[in-house]
């Protein structure tokens, strides 16, 4: 166990590393030259030393995971090859390991179609602008409170306008207030989350689709944080009996999966219409019709490396693990204190302390949260190096 005043220190030298006016003196200037090389040295141990802050036994805080050996490989091989599939004709190799791990996860989510993007962010934009296309004498969208940012976001940027709708106390969008708002106005969409960021929990996916269908509306599903779970046959009910229903689905294997970021899919159940008239008449064939414009293996090599290697059955056991993780630690926080506690099927555990536990927030053990208007600290079961019995040590003063 590293000590946590060990993990305050080295926050407190990484802190001391300022851009700008403050910037001091032993931080690298760019300017005419190369940087002295001891210098340089040390920058680069400060930069590893701050991205190996997230690989400790008790870092829990947020949905940053460490990445896998084999994952590191394939973004290291991506760099290495470095073709744009803007000219997939020149790249046949790489356009066809592209298609490969594309139709997986499709099969996995029952859908038709997808494409990868920079981050699930993309994603809802992208899923929301498809149906503002399909559906343009709308713009009303719902989706619950406990959305994703991203989806307020979207709304800004593509002038909709978003409509929360609040949650049970389960944190899962209510459906009969969903219901209530519909028959007073149409959807344009209706976003649904299978994962929520604050709690890790699934709306009822089933209620949605219907409910969108009823509507002749969109239903997208941002899967960015529980989609991994859909690998897991004991985790299928959470995905419910209509998911090939579903218009549009995100998901983000740079969080569960151990992949670096960029890692995410848009996958869709029709081909997307395209966004806009193009004439890129120096390119052999015509862009595809996504907000991506260059790109390489960068999104899906780490990944098709991951599951080629070892297999989807050891995916699936490392999806399993955070899991097993997240349980005990509740079951060792029900035991020992009479904490409320918030559980969730994707490996968030909240809870109320009636202590202050600022300290461990700052080293990245826990995180803060609201949950129904009610600060609750946040445990985030996503690495498989976090091990329950760890960050109950750390929070054993506190009982």
């Amino acid at each position: 166990m590293i000590p946590l005043d060990k993990i305050l220190n080295t926050l407190e030298q990484l802190n001391q590393f300022k851009f700008a006016d403050g910037s001091p003196s032993s931080f690298i200037e760019l300017g005419e030259q190369g940087a002295d090389q001891d210098i340089l040295t040390a920058q680069i141990n400060t930069l590893i030393a701050e991205g190996q802050l997230h690989d400790q036994l008790a870092w829990a805080a947020h949905m940053t995971a460490s990445v896998s050996p084999q994952s590191l490989f394939g973004q290291l091989l991506s760099s290495l090859h470095n073709g744009n599939l803007l000219s997939p004709e020149l790249y046949p190799v790489l356009a066809a390991i592209e298609q490969q791990i594309i139709t997986w996860l499709c099969q996995l989510f029952d859908q038709q179609y997808g494409h990868f993007t920079a981050g699930s962010s993309y994603g809802n934009l992208e899923a929301l602008w498809q149906a503002k296309q399909a559906n343009p004498h709308s713009r009303i969208i719902y989706a619950s409170t406990a959305a994703h940012y991203s989806i307020n976001k979207a709304c800004q940027l593509l002038d909709l306008d978003l409509r929360t709708v609040p949650c049970n106390s389960e944190s899962q969008i209510n459906i009969e207030d969903l219901r209530s708002a519909c028959l007073a106005a149409a959807p344009m969409a209706i976003v649904a989350t299978a994962g929520t960021p604050a709690a890790g929990a699934f709306d009822s996916l089933d209620d949605c689709i219907l409910l969108a269908q009823k509507y002749q509306a969109w239903c997208h599903i941002d899967a960015a944080w529980g989609g991994s779970l859909r690998l897991l046959p004991e985790c299928s009910q959470l995905f419910g009996q209509h998911l090939a229903k579903a218009d549009s689905l995100c998901f983000d294997p740079h969080k569960s999966w151990a992949q670096p970021k960029p890692a995410s899919i848009l996958l869709y159940k029709r081909p997307m219409k395209p966004m806009m008239s193009i004439d890129a008449n120096y390119l052999q064939q015509p862009p595809a019709a996504s907000l991506n414009g260059s790109r390489g293996g960068e999104a899906f090599l780490p990944l098709w490396f991951t599951i080629a290697s070892l297999g989807v059955k050891t995916l699936r056991e490392q999806s399993r693990f955070p899991l097993a993780q997240a349980q005990h630690f509740a079951e060792q926080l029900a035991d020992r204190t009479s904490w409320p506690i918030y559980t969730s099927p994707s490996g968030i555990v909240c809870f109320e302390a009636p202590k202050d536990l600022t300290g461990l927030v700052k080293t990245g053990m826990l995180s803060q949260a609201k949950i129904a208007r009610k600060s609750v600290y946040r445990a985030v079961f996503i690495s498989t190096l976090v091990r329950s019995e760890e960050l109950i040590s750390h929070l054993e003063p506190y009982f």
